[in-house]
Order: C-alpha cells, then sequence, then structure tokens
C-alpha cells in the first residue's frame, strides 16, 4: 500500500521545482496521520532532497539538519521521547530543534516564510492579515515543531519559558489555532487572565470548526471564573454546547454553583447575548472563514480539481453554517470520490 502510494506521489511531480515542492509538502500534510506516516514522510522527503541542485541540498543540510538526522527525524525522536515521558531528553532536542528555526529565520531571505498547512491557510492569512508583497512557505513544519516544544514546557512546569516559544509558532503560522491554544493554556498555568483573554480574542476569528469555537467558548468560561463573573461563565460553557459537547462542561458549572453557593440554572438567549457585548465579541463563526472555504470550494469544482480538495473546503463552510445547499454539493462529491477511488483500485489491480 506505501508502495502505491509513493508512486502515485513520483506520478505527479511536474519537473518544476517551485511546484513539486509545495506539492511535496502538500503530500505530506495530506499523510501526516496516515496508519504509515513516518514510512510515507520519509520516502517523501527523500525525494524532496534527492530533486535539488547541490547547492540547495548544501543549503538545506545547514537549515534541515539536527546532527545526522534530518528536522522531521530529530522531532519524531523527541516526540517519542515525550511518549516515554522522559521529558528532559525531549526538551532539550526540541531546543536543538527551536535554535535551529531561529537561525532560519536570521536569513532575510526567509522573513516573509510561513508555515502554512494547506492552501485553506495561504488564503485565509492573505485575506485577515493582509500581508505586504509576496510569501513562500518554510521548508519544513515550523508552526508544529515549536508548538509541541511549548508544549512540552507546559508540561514541565516551564510556562514563562513556553510564551516565547509559543509566540514564534503563531508568527510562523498566524490562522492555525494550535499555537494559541496552547498559549491560552500556558496563561492559565501561569494565572494571567488578562493575557488568556487577548490569546482568546486573536483565536476565535480564526476558528474554522465547530470543535474550534467551542473550544475558545471554554476558554472564555475559565477566564470568567477566574475575575469571579460567574454569570457570563456559565453563558459561555453553555454557549459552547451548541457547537460542540463536552462532559466536562458539566462539571464546569457544578464547580460554578459550589462557588455561587446555590444551584445554576440554564442561561437564556437574553443573557448569552449579554456575556458576548459585555466583552465585545461576536457569537458564531467569522464570516470571512466561511466565505473563504465556500468560495475555494467553488473554485475547486469549476476547475475539475480532485474532489477530496472540495470536499476538505465546503466540510469546513458546512460544518460552519449546517447549510442544505452546501450539505447537497457535499453528497455529490462524495459520491465522485467514491468513483474516482473504485476506478483507482481497478487501475492499481490491473497493474499487478
Amino acid at each position: 500500500m506505501v508502495y502505491d502510494i509513493i508512486e502515485e506521489i513520483k506520478k505527479n511531480l511536474t519537473g518544476d521545482i517551485a511546484k513539486d515542492m509545495t506539492y511535496l509538502q502538500e503530500q505530506a500534510e495530506k499523510y501526516q496521520d496516515h496508519e504509515s506516516a513516518e514510512e510515507i514522510l520519509h520516502a517523501i522527503s527523500s525525494i524532496t532532497f534527492d530533486m535539488m541542485p547541490e547547492d540547495k541540498k548544501q543549503y538545506l543540510k545547514e537549515t534541515m539538519f539536527i546532527g545526522d538526522k534530518r528536522i522531521d527525524q530529530a522531532f519524531n525522536e523527541a516526540n517519542n521521547l515525550f511518549k516515554e515521558r522522559k521529558l528532559d531528553e525531549s526538551a532539550a532536542l526540541m531546543k536543538k530543534i527551536a535554535d535551529k528555526i531561529d537561525d532560519f529565520y536570521k536569513n532575510p531571505q526567509n522573513k516573509n516564510m510561513y508555515s502554512f498547512r494547506n492552501r485553506f491557510d495561504e488564503y485565509l492569512f492573505r485575506e485577515m492579515f493582509k500581508p505586504e508583497g509576496e510569501f513562500a512557505r518554510t521548508p519544513y513544519d515550523v508552526c508544529t515543531y515549536l508548538t509541541a516544544y511549548g508544549y512540552i514546557l507546559v508540561e514541565m512546569n516551564k510556562g514563562k519559558e513556553a510564551v516565547p516559544v509559543l509566540e514564534k509558532a503563531i508568527k510562523s503560522n498566524p490562522v492555525n489555532v494550535g499555537p494559541r491554544f496552547e498559549l491560552a493554556e500556558t496563561y492559565k498555568m501561569l494565572h494571567e487572565p488578562a493575557n488568556l483573554l487577548y490569546t482568546i480574542k486573536d483565536t476565535l476569528p480564526i476558528a474554522s470548526s465547530p470543535e474550534e469555537i467551542a473550544r475558545c467558548y471554554c476558554n472564555l468560561g475559565y477566564y470568567c471564573i477566574e475575575i469571579k463573573d460567574y454569570d457570563s461563565a456559565v453563558a459561555f460553557y453553555y454557549a459552547s454546547m451548541l457547537y460542540f459537547p463536552n462532559e466536562h462542561v458539566t462539571g464546569e458549572i457544578q464547580h460554578i454553583a459550589m462557588l455561587k453557593g446555590k444551584q445554576v440554572d440554564p442561561p437564556t438567549k437574553e443573557d448569552v447575548e449579554k456575556a458576548f457585548a459585555k466583552y465585545k465579541l461576536k457569537e458564531g463563526p467569522n464570516p470571512v472563514v466561511i466565505n473563504m472555504a465556500y468560495s475555494l470550494g467553488e473554485y475547486c469544482v469549476e476547475h475539475n480539481a480532485h474532489p477530496q480538495e472540495s470536499l476538505f473546503y465546503y466540510s469546513i463552510a458546512y460544518n460552519l453554517t449546517r447549510e442544505e445547499k452546501i450539505k447537497e454539493k457535499l453528497d455529490k462529491l462524495v459520491e465522485q470520490a467514491k468513483e474516482v477511488a473504485k476506478k483507482r483500485a481497478e487501475m492499481l489491480k490491473n497493474k499487478q
């Protein structure tokens, strides 16, 4: 199965290094959660490295290697050390990766490089942050690496050290909620409610799923408990349940009841609206995110892109809106994707 995936990836290479680099990074992101991810990602890295001119290879050795290991291999090693709870060893290796990233950005040519996961990130960043000039992708997943390092530092109760690491992760991809959520957890640990609120307000506009919106609302509930605004806390926790059920919310509501010394009643619609207005927040997903996802879905359909790509964008829009017209498009694309997969399976079978 892995062999077939790699051969399919190779078949789609064009010979244009810039285009192929972008394509290979997209394929790496596509298969990062695959059961054979380590083997597939290793093969993609090798393909990427082999296609480069010698001067580029030397440059990448300087920017993408920790000793004799590629940076992705070093990250996997650090991740495994973390899973084994060898936190000091994991953090030491992640520190080397973070230092390598710092060196990468010291080069003026790399200042406009971002760690985007996909095209959606790129277009959303352009729309929301209005960058000047052109930008490109980093040669490795800076945002994931730094977010992981920040998480490890928090696990080691080194919140103050984690903050600048996570801020760098955010800078590398301003539309990825991951490092912002980790930063919020860090401010909880440090008991810095003002910074927590600031981080939540920065995260909400880029949230692109019901789960992400719900987590932001839960964080607002936590913040309100910290400052003893219990009525608003209840409103935010109940609002979160409308987007994504969370069994921990019940416990938080019980905790608020204990703090208030009386039973907590579910908030009215007016109570929820009042809480959002109090903190100058708009309830619900950001229309910019919805429109971007829907527009990209439409573009992919109009230009005969692979059904999976259109599905990705339409799914974001549908999950945030539950609009029937988008559901109809999704259902049609699911059938197309099944047909494409069926034809591919038949083609591979005939090759054997």
